[in-house]
């Protein structure tokens, strides 16, 4: 007799654990689960009225993939592609530069704020062909103007003289990118 009010007594004192943890989770238990002898704390955090906060970094709008391309006659070409993406909380980027005698897959840590971003080598990627950079390297910084999307040369310098003077635009945010 004894064991079965004990038995009876920690099956209740269960059911009460999980339909507390239920309403505390925000989960509507069952009906038939309560038990007239259970007390149940009111909750104040229902789904519908918590909202979360999610502060949008300045970063967020660096998100996305960035072009330029060089053309030197007869046929030598020179096409760069950085995307920079999240992940946890910090920013990256992967670059790749191909053109004549050029194969270049880079990763980099992306560091800035909504106006400007500085491109810091980490290490490269595979099928990398030549490895003339060291970790901490700035390859290159973008800044955001009212109009253009301007580039300052780093580590990483263009094909062509006509384009490596910094402070021009060369790279545009490609079409369809975030």
């Amino acid at each position: 007799m004894i064991n079965k009010v004990i038995a009876r007594s920690i099956g209740s004192a269960i059911l009460a654990l999980v339909i507390v943890s239920m309403i505390g989770c925000g989960v509507n238990p069952p009906s038939s689960a309560l038990n007239d002898n259970v007390q149940h704390a009111p909750s104040g955090n229902k789904p519908e009225e918590v909202k979360p906060t999610i502060a949008s970094s300045p970063m967020e709008s660096w998100v996305g993939e960035y072009e330029f391309s060089e053309y030197a006659p007869p046929d030598q070409n020179r096409f760069y592609r950085i995307s920079i993406y999240k992940e946890d909380k910090s920013y990256y980027a992967t670059i790749d530069i191909d053109g004549f005698q050029t194969m270049e897959r880079l990763q980099a840590q992306v560091e800035g704020d909504g106006k400007g971003i500085k491109i810091i080598f980490e290490k490269y990627l595979p099928d990398n062909l030549w490895e003339p950079y060291s970790p901490g390297d700035v390859l290159l910084r973008l800044e955001k103007t009212d109009s253009a999307l301007n580039t300052f040369w780093g580590k990483i310098h263009p094909m062509l003289k006509d384009h490596a003077e910094s402070g021009k635009t060369y790279f545009e945010k490609a079409a369809g990118s975030s």
